[in-house]
């Protein structure tokens, strides 16, 4: 996962592969805190093995550490990048 600066009100899309057996769970966190799926938020695994976030129209509010956590029987293991949400230009 990369760090990424987007302007107010652009969409923004973080992704990471991960694979394991059993499947893993995937967690997206930000600033530690779990990111709840809603309308803004939207999670998916996009193939075998991708999995993104994606947020509509981000907002300040949206900047931060967003680490990926992928936990199974096994262990775990996390990512993290850093997103910027910057106030429109005038």
């Amino acid at each position: 996962m990369s760090d990424q600066a987007v302007i107010e009100g652009q969409e923004v899309t973080m992704s990471v592969r991960a694979s394991g057996q059993p499947k893993p769970m995937l967690y997206w966190l930000r600033d530690r805190v779990t990111v709840k799926s809603g309308p803004r938020h939207i999670v998916r695994e996009a193939e075998e093995g991708t999995f993104e976030m994606t947020i509509k129209s981000a907002v300040k509010s949206d900047s931060g550490i967003y680490t990926c956590k992928v936990i199974n029987e096994y262990g775990t293991k996390q990512c993290e990048g850093k997103l910027e949400v910057k106030g429109m230009l005038l």
